[in-house]
């Protein structure tokens, strides 16, 4: 894997992170937004892409229409989903066009990952810490979209979601070309008892997954955990692009709930090319 994996780029004014396998399949448009380059107030300052927070709604989507204009896909075709924490994967199809897109109570009802083999529908999940994860096979042109905080983690979304591209699209877990984004690292994100022994249950005596920091918290890593599932799940590990940037580390490009409470939400869109 090419090191940097991920880089930062700026278009018209708005800052994204960029995995270089997706850029590089040239099959995809996608992209991993910041909270550089739009119009929204304090808390949300200033390109806050959540429609289910207390921003304003016209400013919610003068920002999507600047991201997705980076990304050079239709705003108004983005499929959004109202994320849950679970380990429900939607199916896409072009009738899904839309869903969220101006309205969040139009959404794709409680699912945490989308999937899709339809030419330029774009997958778009919001995260102010959680992981998000960019799947492409290039084989059999499919993509999907995770969204996996600790309980989507240990729930192994990321695993359903590769399950559910093979079973819908012949995905071969060994093609997948994979992407954990910008998220909170393990120094940042404690947790305590009762999500600690969940995330023991799903990943026992794994050091590099959870530690003790504490008498009651602990440290977990869950950008190392969706590696590990991924790579349980077949796909090779030179296949697979891991963000070192920590959302709650950078203020400067990053929302995050743990470190600031009410605040905006990234976008992690993607969306396939015409052959």
């Amino acid at each position: 894997m090419r090191l940097p994996n991920w880089y930062r780029v700026e278009e018209n004014g708005v800052r994204y992170y960029r995995a270089w396998n997706l850029h590089t399949s040239r099959m995809v448009s996608h992209g991993f937004s910041t909270r550089i380059g739009g119009v929204s107030r304090e808390p949300y300052n200033t390109l806050n892409l959540g429609l289910a927070v207390d921003d304003d709604p016209e400013t919610v989507l003068a920002n999507r229409r600047a991201f997705a204009g980076a990304l050079d896909i239709d705003p108004e075709r983005i499929v959004v989903p109202r994320q849950v924490h679970s380990n429900i994967v939607k199916v896409v199809t072009e009738a899904d066009a839309g869903a969220g897109a101006l309205d969040h109570a139009t959404a794709i009802v409680d699912a945490d990952a989308l999937v899709t083999n339809v030419p330029n529908l774009p997958l778009a999940l919001h995260f102010a810490d959680c992981v998000c994860i960019y799947l492409l096979d290039p084989v059999n042109r499919a993509i999907g979209v995770v969204h996996a905080g600790w309980r989507g983690t240990v729930a192994k979304i990321v695993t359903a979601a590769v399950e559910a591209m093979n079973h819908e699209y012949g995905t071969g877990p060994g093609d997948i070309q994979a992407a954990i984004s910008p998220s909170i690292c393990r120094n940042c994100f404690v947790v305590g008892k009762d999500a600690a022994e969940e995330i023991f249950k799903a990943f026992p005596h794994d050091s590099r997954i959870l530690s003790q920091s504490a008498t009651d918290k602990w440290f977990a890593d869950l950008k190392n955990a969706n590696y590990i599932l991924l790579r349980r799940a077949g796909v090779p590990g030179a296949n697979i692009a891991i963000s070192q940037e920590c959302t709650s580390c950078n203020p400067e490009d990053f929302f995050s709930y743990r470190r600031d409470g009410k605040t905006g939400r990234m976008g992690g869109w993607m969306s396939l090319r015409d052959v």
